[in-house]
Order: C-alpha cells, then sequence, then structure tokens
C-alpha cells in the first residue's frame, strides 16, 4: 500500500474502533451540562425558532408573539458581550463583522436611509453569526457534544417529517406550507434544515463509512421533500454527493471501495425517483423532474416574470432576481463595488421600518438572500463572504482529518460541505432568515472552532512562556 492509503486505512480504523466516545470521557459534568446556562440559551432560540411559527400557523396566536425570537437572541449577544468585556477577549470575527459594519453603514447613510432601516437591517445580517461568536466562547463544552448534536439533529428532523405526517392526516394540503413547525410558507425553513442534515449525515459517511444512515436521511430528506413540493432535493443531493465523493478521492480513498456506494444511492434513486415523479405528476399537477432538464423549461422557471396569485406580489425567477439586482448596481462604480449599504432592502412590517431602496423596488422584497445580498453589499461585500467560506472550508477540512473523534470529524466534514455550497443556498431561498437551521449551523460551527482554535491557543502560550523562560 502507498503512504496515502496506509494514513487513509489507520483513520478509519481509528473512526471505526473509536465509536462512542468511551465510558470514561462520560463525567459528571456530561451528565449535567444541559444545566449550564450557555446551553439554555441556545437551546431556548431553538426552541423558540422551532415552534413559535406554528404557533402563528395553524394554531392562530397573533403574529407578534415571533418578537420573541429576536429578544432570545438579542440575549444570547448581550451574554456574548458581557463575557468579552470581562474576560477582555474579543474574538477575530468580531473584527470582522465590526469592519463591514462600518464600512456599509457608510455607504447607506450616504443614501440617505434612515438609522432605524440600518440597524434593522444589520441585525438581520449578523444575528446568527453573532450566535456563532457566543458558541465559539464557551467553555463548558463536553467531550460527546458533537456525537449529542449529530444525533440531535437527525431527531429533529424525523420529529418535523412526524409532524408533516400527522397534518396530512388531518387534510392539510400537500405544498409550501406543508413545513412541519415551520408555519404558514414554512417551506423555506423546512427545506434548509433538510439538506443541513443531509450535509451532516455526508460527513458521517466521510467519517465513518456508515452508509446505513446515510441512505436514512436521505430517504427522510426525500420523504419531507416531497410532502412539502421541494423539486430542487434531488437535484440538491446530487450536487451534494458529488462532492462528497470528490472529497473522498481527496483523501486517498479507493475508487473500488466508492463503486459499493454508488450502486447503493443509484438503486434507491430508481425506487424513490419514479415514485417522487408520480406524486409531482398525478397529486399536484406539476411537470416530472425530467422535464426541467429542457432548455426550454429552465429558462421558464429561472426567469419568470409573473405575479402571485396568493397575494397579488411580484413572484420573479430566481435567474431574474439575479439579473435584476446586477443591473440595479450599474449605477456607478461605487454602487458597483460597494452596493446601497446594509438594511437597503430589508424591512420589518412589525416595527414599520423598510429599507430607502426598496421603497422604490416595483419587486418588493424578492426572492433570494443572494440577490438582496448583490445589492446591499456589491461585488466587495459578496467578495468578502465568499472568501470567508473558503477560508472556513481550508479550517474545517484540516480539523477532519487530524480529529481522532468521528463524531467531530462527522461535524467537520459536515460542515464544510454545507459550507460550500453557501452560494446555491442564498440563490435558492432567502436562506440567511431559516432561523433554526442558522441556529443549528452557526453553534456548530462555533463550536468546531473552538476545538480548532483551543490547542493552538495553549501552544502558543507554552510558546511565549519557554520564551520568557530563556
Amino acid at each position: 500500500m502507498t503512504a496515502p492509503h496506509l494514513t487513509m486505512a489507520r483513520q478509519e480504523y481509528l473512526y471505526q474502533e473509536a465509536g462512542a466516545p468511551p465510558i470514561q470521557a462520560k463525567t459528571r459534568d456530561r451528565e449535567n451540562w444541559m444545566r449550564q446556562g450557555w446551553f439554555r440559551l441556545l437551546a431556548m432560540v431553538l426552541l423558540l425558532e422551532v415552534f413559535l411559527p406554528f404557533l402563528v400557523w395553524p394554531v392562530g396566536l397573533p403574529r407578534v408573539i415571533l418578537g420573541a425570537i429576536e429578544v432570545g437572541i438579542a440575549l444570547v449577544v448581550l451574554v456574548a458581550f458581557a463575557y468579552m468585556m470581562l474576560e477582555d477577549r474579543i474574538p477575530g470575527g468580531l473584527l470582522l463583522i465590526a469592519g463591514a459594519t462600518l464600512i456599509w453603514s457608510l455607504v447607506s447613510t450616504f443614501e440617505g436611509q434612515a438609522f432605524a432601516a440600518t440597524a434593522w437591517g444589520w441585525w438581520g445580517l449578523f444575528k446568527y453569526p453573532l450566535l456563532g461568536v457566543f458558541a465559539y466562547l464557551v467553555q463548558g463544552w463536553p467531550t460527546d457534544f458533537a456525537r449529542w448534536f449529530f444525533k440531535f439533529t437527525i431527531g429533529l428532523l424525523v420529529f418535523q417529517i412526524g409532524v408533516q405526517l400527522v397534518m396530512l392526516a388531518l387534510g392539510f394540503p400537500m405544498g409550501d406550507s406543508m413545513g412541519g413547525t415551520f408555519g404558514q410558507k414554512g417551506v423555506m425553513q423546512f427545506s434548509m434544515l433538510v439538506f443541513f442534515t443531509v450535509a451532516l449525515a455526508l460527513g458521517n459517511w466521510l467519517a465513518t463509512h456508515n452508509w446505513k444512515l446515510l441512505l436514512f436521511v436521505l430517504a427522510l430528506g426525500l420523504l419531507g421533500s416531497t410532502l412539502s413540493g421541494t423539486k430542487f432535493y434531488l437535484f440538491a443531493v446530487a450536487a451534494l454527493v458529488v462532492i462528497t465523493v470528490i472529497v473522498h478521492l481527496i483523501r486517498g480513498g479507493q475508487l473500488r471501495q466508492l463503486m459499493l456506494y454508488v450502486v447503493l444511492l443509484a438503486g434507491a434513486a430508481a425506487v424513490f425517483v419514479p415514485l417522487y415523479n408520480s406524486y409531482l405528476v398525478n397529486a399536484r399537477g406539476l411537470r416530472p423532474l425530467q422535464e426541467y432538464l429542457q432548455p426550454d423549461v429552465i429558462e421558464s422557471y429561472l426567469f419568470n416574470d409573473g405575479v402571485s396569485a396568493d397575494d397579488s406580489t411580484y413572484n420573479i425567477g430566481r435567474g431574474l432576481a439575479i439579473t435584476y439586482a446586477w443591473q440595479q448596481i450599474q449605477r456607478d462604480w461605487t454602487t458597483k463595488l460597494f452596493g446601497f449599504g446594509i438594511g437597503t432592502r430589508s424591512q420589518s412590517s412589525f416595527l414599520g421600518v423598510r429599507g430607502s431602496v426598496l421603497e422604490e423596488d416595483i419587486y418588493g422584497v424578492g426572492t433570494t438572500s443572494l440577490s438582496t445580498w448583490i445589492q446591499e453589499h456589491g461585488i466587495i461585500g459578496v467578495g468578502l463572504f465568499l472568501a470567508f467560506c473558503l477560508w472556513t472550508m481550508v479550517k474545517l477540512f484540516r480539523f477532519a482529518r487530524t480529529t481522532t473523534d468521528p463524531y467531530q470529524a462527522t461535524l467537520a466534514y459536515g460542515l464544510f460541505i454545507f459550507t460550500m455550497f453557501w452560494p446555491v443556498w442564498l440563490w435558492y431561498h432567502k436562506a440567511w432568515l431559516a432561523g433554526a437551521m442558522m441556529v443549528l449551523y452557526w453553534s456548530s460551527l462555533g463550536y468546531t472552532f473552538h476545538l480548532i482554535y483551543t490547542p493552538e491557543r495553549r501552544q502558543a502560550a507554552r510558546r511565549r512562556l519557554s520564551n520568557i523562560r530563556r
């Protein structure tokens, strides 16, 4: 065997032999960590994101209760800032947020936008990343948190699909509002949770080669996506699987070993895709999936310029949304580079806040986060985000290759795959507003970076102490 294959075999042996963390690692702290304040704060935010939309629809409580989500996140952010002040410790990510705030707030000010609209846009952009900063600062992470988080995420998806089945039995129609507990038109929140869970399952396969669990999650995602009418699911999963295969080969995996899993996935697709097509055609009167591969259908889907029959608002295609956003920032070079500024295309009906550019826009809020970002932040803003994603992926991939914990590797590989597809998620949905997924993503990312940098900080401290002694 060559050196790469020996390394690969050694890592696989470590992962397979490690399994669940040993009993000795389950200390008293492990038994009590759910009672700690940091966990209760994060759990509170997630529970609010998951259940409050359901209380609004179909239960019927007033929408004002959704404000509790913002209050909960604000509380976590305040605790994070208080900790940073007490410990005199500012993570590098916070400096990036501060720099972006300064630049793009000035841009929106020059556009004549009110401070309230800029502040609301800033909150919508950075509230979830600040949860990641909070998670990074936590010092009491249990040794088996990665294992617990992975299983909890799958359990949450199972629960949401269970809610879908109950709603179906009660007579709710299949479609955009069949989104589990995520309320009316909750398909965006639900589908982003599905994609995040699938990415973690693929990460688990890379770390442990557990193909049975992967097939289970893929089947769950297909069932939930069928009930919610998410046609994009199969195309997205195909792309995620391709990237996973490439990562497997880069690590030195054997192509012959890979063929077994390719055959299993192909067999599962051969069973489920015809069923899914039958549902699209017979139950919802839509086109079968293969028609969406035809050039004229693709063009019609991406560049639709119609009006929604439900609320008479514009329902423009995702391709048209990006084209329109690009045309809007052609006003001058400054706008092309920096956009119109933070919050200029954001709104809050509850607070009565509306961005300056949005007020004059015939298309309204728009259909995707990416089209909004292009207009608010321009080429440089979007480019900085892509650079951040690339840097994050490099860190995650290196950590996944070096850790000996199979669930930490699962989390790192899963986050790596999901992060790579951020441009796709932002293009497909208003993914930055998918609260439950965002809480899970940024909390797990903060936890993983805590694992990455804690050893580095200790090594740096030892080097400084060694230099002092000399």
